[in-house]
């Protein structure tokens, strides 16, 4: 699903960069597709608050962070194709 234009009202971190984002959810396919990730590649979570890193199963839909006017993302997390 590619983000049309619109109210982006999320941010989405792939390989170090920000990427807007306006739905609520968003899907590894999604993450792929908007990081320019290899199809099928697996995608790893990694949270910058604690180091920790885990590997997205294909099924799962994530809350992206939101933004917020002056202020940084709500959640700090990184996909990277693993």
């Amino acid at each position: 699903m590619t983000e049309a234009p619109g109210d982006v009202s999320h941010e989405v971190m792939i390989e170090g960069k920000a990427h807007p984002w306006s739905a609520d959810t968003i899907s590894v396919a999604d993450i792929r597709e908007l990081g320019g990730l290899s199809a099928g590649a697996p995608v790893i979570e990694e949270d910058l608050r604690d180091g920790t890193e885990r590997t997205l199963p294909e099924d799962e839909v994530l809350t992206p962070g939101k933004l917020e006017a002056g202020k940084r993302p709500t959640k700090r997390v990184n996909f990277r194709s693993g």
